[in-house]
């Protein structure tokens, strides 16, 4: 018979079974996990969907994404995501399917009318430089929409709905050739490419 080595030290919890809770309580929909993609997006663009792809099969995570997963959860408000959780599994940690999602905090409502006002101000003056005809171009048409667009995908990812936005996008974009698709079968931000088609 073979010696039977005791375990020592805590018992560690798998990164993937710590990703998979970490893909939920950053989600802003309960029952919606977000995809690798989506969480690279939440964590500030310093971590690649690549990256995340290889956690999984990692014993755990690098620490300065720790850290960075730890900074943002309480940017977010969200509780019990410590850094010996995130790094080891120790600790009681984040309980999936049970998180509220978080209000920003900082702005009032009115102050982001005010914000979204001045903001589609400062677009339609700008967009009413028209002398030489620019706006009758499809290029300067198409690098509009995919900009709102992509500017929609980024505020997705940062809790705001953005339907409204991509309808809009979507009814601009058909007009000139663009690909579309009804919004029935839109499920979310990984439906609208964040680029034009060869590019």
């Amino acid at each position: 018979m073979s010696p039977v080595k005791p375990e020592t030290g805590p018992k560690r919890v798998p990164v993937a079974s710590r990703l998979g809770v970490l893909l939920d309580v950053f989600s802003p929909w309960e029952g919606i996990s977000l995809s690798y993609r989506q969480f690279a997006a939440a964590l500030g663009g310093g971590v690649t969907e690549a990256a995340i792809k290889k956690w999984p099969h990692r014993e755990k995570f690098p620490a300065d994404v720790a850290r960075l997963i730890v900074t943002k959860a309480k940017e977010l408000g969200l509780p019990d995501v410590t850094l010996e959780w995130v790094l080891w599994g120790e600790g009681q940690g984040p309980q999936k399917g049970t998180k509220k999602v978080p209000i920003p905090q900082g702005q009032q409502p009115q102050e982001h009318q005010e914000l979204a006002a001045s903001i589609a101000d400062a677009l339609r003056t700008d967009l009413a430089h028209n002398e030489f005809g620019q706006w009758s171009s499809v290029e300067v048409q198409r690098t509009v929409i995919w900009s709102l667009k992509d500017l929609a995908r980024r505020l997705w990812v940062l809790r705001f709905p953005m339907s409204e936005t991509f309808k809009l996008t979507d009814e601009w974009g058909a007009k000139i050739g663009l690909p579309s698709r009804s919004l029935a079968s839109a499920t979310g931000p990984d439906d609208f490419s964040a680029a034009p088609p060869g590019r």
